[in-house]
């Protein structure tokens, strides 16, 4: 028998591109001192709520 190859799959190659290009926030930066804060997507209304134990929440 042959020893196999190790290639990966055109999908995966692309999902590690996309991960090393992210953009990356700190929830501070959205929050700007705030609790909460409304994002926009579309014809939609995020809230993003930061609790008292520190834990992040996205409702829509």
């Amino acid at each position: 028998m042959s020893p196999r190859l190790h290639t990966q799959s055109p999908e995966k190659t692309s999902g590690a591109t996309a991960a090393a290009t992210e953009r990356r926030l700190q929830s501070n930066q959205l929050l700007q001192g705030s609790r909460r804060v409304v994002i926009e997507h579309g014809d939609a209304s995020y809230t993003l709520l930061l609790t008292r134990n520190d834990k992040l929440i996205l409702v829509k």
